[in-house]
């Protein structure tokens, strides 16, 4: 996006009437703009905001206008809902997004001092993030209800059992059938996975870190394989996401047998924090769908249309 261009006014000050043959006044010296004022040096030669507008805006532009639109809509959203944003506000949306990062406050903070590096997140744009999602996480309040499975679900992941795998991916089921027919005939299970799997976990034979029977974030399809395959021993290729795969079940880490009575009041918390998120993230997106700007900068054109495609992977 570019830069927003102050509109400075020349105010034509009245001379006081002097005699005839008073000498003029000199012309005043020209008010630079934000785009002719340099705004760094290099060498001896300044750089203006005009020398770096259009490759900021193609480069990133469409990312800065997606969330500047974004803000805008949610703040509309929010002040039609009675809905004004405070310092506590603020405040809790940080805590909780420390607290997500590390239970041990110095450890959060530098985890999220490297998030901020790596994701670009300067003063500002933080600041803006933390609004946008102290103010989304008010607008869905209303809609979240934590139940029964909510509670078991997280409660599997942070106590239950946890099993290894192996995972090799495969575009077609013929050929899932050669690598079953390839480990029938003694071929390593890593070595196959290295060779054919067209997962991103192929580098490393096929290794996957150990998953929770009802963690969301990883398939329906490959988590029941997971669990139903003994440890020791592959699946039979299954249909999950788009590829066929075949699970090795490698070891089972048992739970700790921590009940859910024992934590129910965190367990809640948790379960209510990410049901809040999903909706948050819906809400999010179905406005970001309704954004259709008019764009008339051809380099910021260039970066929104950059972006939409990337989304539509």
């Amino acid at each position: 996006m570019t830069p927003r261009r102050s509109i400075l006014l020349n105010l034509l000050l009245p001379l006081p009437l002097l005699a005839a043959c008073a000498t003029p006044a000199p012309a005043p010296a020209p008010v630079p703009t934000i785009e002719s004022a340099p705004i760094a040096i290099s060498g001896t030669r300044p750089l203006r905001w005009d020398d770096l507008r259009e490759p900021l805006a193609e480069i990133a532009g469409g990312i800065v206008l997606e969330e500047v639109l974004l803000d805008r809509a949610v703040r509309d959203r929010a002040l039609r809902a009675g809905i004004e944003l405070d310092a506590e506000m603020l405040a809790s949306e940080r805590r909780l997004l420390l607290e997500n990062l590390d239970a041990d406050p110095d450890r959060a903070e530098e985890l999220l001092a490297r998030i901020r590096a790596r994701q670009g997140l300067g003063p500002r744009r933080f600041d803006a993030l933390l609004r946008r999602n102290a103010l989304l996480r008010r607008l869905v309040a209303e809609e979240v209800s934590v139940e029964a499975s909510a509670i078991e679900r997280i409660h599997d992941i942070r106590h239950g059992p946890r099993r290894r795998s192996r995972l090799i991916a495969s575009g077609s089921l013929a050929e899932a059938a050669e690598i079953v027919g390839a480990l029938h005939r003694g071929e390593s299970f890593a070595d196959l996975a290295i060779a054919r799997s067209i997962d991103p976990s192929a580098a490393a034979g096929g290794l996957l870190p150990a998953v929770a029977r009802l963690d969301p974030a990883w398939p329906v399809a490959f988590r029941e394989a997971l669990f139903a395959t003994p440890p020791g021993t592959h699946s039979e290729p299954i249909f999950s996401d788009g590829a066929w795969i075949l699970v090795a079940v490698l070891d089972e880490t048992p739970g700790d047998g921590t009940s859910i009575e024992a934590e129910r009041a965190l367990l809640e918390r948790l379960a209510r924090l990410q049901q809040e998120r999903v909706l948050m993230d819906q809400l999010a997106r179905r406005l970001v769908a309704d954004l259709d700007p008019r764009i008339l900068d051809p380099a910021l054109a260039d970066g929104w249309r950059l972006l939409r495609a990337s989304q539509q992977r």
